[in-house]
């Protein structure tokens, strides 16, 4: 989406072509996912009892679309101040033949967060559920058995690097994923196939998406902290 939405909101092209150009990506992806491999427990409404935690959280409805339109707007507004900060003159200047840039000085965050309605969705589906449903491991237990008094300086390190629940553990991971492949497919293919683009434009275009999916990680892991949620 994020190069659909560069072209778009700053080349003319018509939305109708982008939300063909989302539909065929989202298709492409999904179809054989479904056709080839059995949905994930996480994303199933009825699996055997103890196979994901928080199962009645997970089914609930209202939570689904609260956390999706929580990330819509965390995307929202990272999209709408960088509009009304560095980006309009950062795209004036490393993207040589930008038609128009209207589209940032006229934006308004209500319509500017309601054009991410289905990144949240998707945010949420990716990051927040997996992570809520995910169910203690061996690691947790050894990091409930830690002891600093008798840990040697490894296991310390280790500990506080890396000693989160599974829950953090999941949530971070794919956090991380979803903020290298935003920015990795944004990047390359800004540079690549826009006329015009320097490798540096390009870059801070994609950088401005990784940081949002950074972000709604955050966000993410801040609601799923709360007392009566299991880790």
């Amino acid at each position: 989406m994020p190069y659909l939405y560069l072209l778009t909101t700053f080349y003319a092209v018509r939305p109708t072509t982008m939300w063909l150009g989302i539909g065929i990506d989202v298709l492409s992806t999904y179809l054989p996912f479904m056709l080839l491999r059995d949905s994930s427990p996480i994303h199933q409404s009825e699996v055997a009892k103890g196979q994901v935690a928080n199962r009645s959280i997970l089914n609930d409805v209202p939570i689904k679309l609260y956390t999706s339109i929580l990330a819509a707007a965390v995307y929202g507004l990272v999209v709408y101040g960088s509009f009304r900060g560095w980006l309009p003159v950062y795209l004036a200047v490393h993207f040589d033949g930008l038609r128009d840039l209207s589209g940032a000085h006229e934006a308004a965050l209500p319509f500017v967060t309601l054009g991410f309605t289905l990144s949240g969705y998707a945010a949420q589906s990716f990051l927040f559920m997996p992570a809520l449903g995910a169910k203690p491991d061996v690691h947790d237990m050894q990091m409930a058995e830690f002891d600093p008094e008798t840990a040697s300086l490894g296991q310390t390190v280790w500990y506080n690097v890396w000693g989160y629940s599974k829950r953090s553990r999941t949530l971070i991971k794919r956090t991380v994923t979803l903020a290298f492949a935003s920015a990795m497919q944004t990047g390359l293919r800004t540079y690549i196939t826009v006329e015009g683009v320097e490798l540096a434009g390009a870059a801070g275009w994609a950088a401005m998406w990784a940081t949002a999916a950074i972000l709604v990680g955050g966000v993410f892991w801040w609601v799923g902290d709360v007392d009566g949620v299991s880790n």
